[in-house]
């Protein structure tokens, strides 16, 4: 069975990261099987759980401060069936642990944990932060700019095409803003 196919089966509670946006991620990092990652603000566990199916031989620790989130999460690690992946019920920022090779964040203050991400990262890790809101962008920015070299912010948008009566164009539908990723690299 396909990650597609067991994420179907996932319960939702807070708005998750998409697949989409979870593979803008990955194509900037480059991601690998034997990765060491931590996610911060778990939601769902959507982002963690895609994270685990992608680092069969690594791991991913997810941290839920809010304990309704938190066993939405655990249902969902049940349901996939990973077992490398741990979810933390605490607050993002009392997390622990060092040499993470990749710290995705979707949490209100995220900036204020962008000092201690970086003491944690190993040489040439990866820090993503996720926010709906480009003011908690701007926010992560500033910090990051202290630590990291190099930054990029994105929004990935993105069209569905169709072909009617030998006519091809995309489906009419809104264009809907997921989220913005800003990810920087510890080098």
């Amino acid at each position: 069975m396909s990650y597609v196919d067991t994420e179907r089966k996932y319960k939702r509670g807070p708005q998750i990261i998409t697949r989409k946006d979870a593979g803008a991620i990955i194509a900037e990092t480059g991601l690998q099987p034997n990765w060491k990652c931590l996610d911060l603000g778990g939601g769902s566990g959507f982002l963690a759980l895609f994270l685990a199916n992608l680092v069969p031989s690594g791991s991913v620790t997810t941290y839920e401060i809010k304990k309704e989130h938190a066993a939405i999460i655990k249902e969902n690690i049940s349901r996939s069936g990973f077992k490398n992946i741990k979810l933390v019920n605490k607050p993002g920022e009392e997390f622990t642990g060092k040499n993470f090779d990749l710290v995705t964040m979707d949490m209100k203050g995220a900036e204020k944990v962008i000092p201690k991400i970086y003491a944690a990262l190993k040489q040439s890790g990866w820090l993503a932060v996720y926010s709906p809101h480009i003011e908690q962008q701007i926010a992560c920015r500033k910090f990051m700019e202290k630590f990291f070299k190099k930054i990029k912010t994105v929004e990935n948008v993105q069209k569905e095409w169709t072909s009617v009566h030998g006519f091809t164009h995309p489906i009419p539908s809104q264009i809907v803003h997921t989220g913005f990723i800003t990810i920087a690299r510890k080098i």
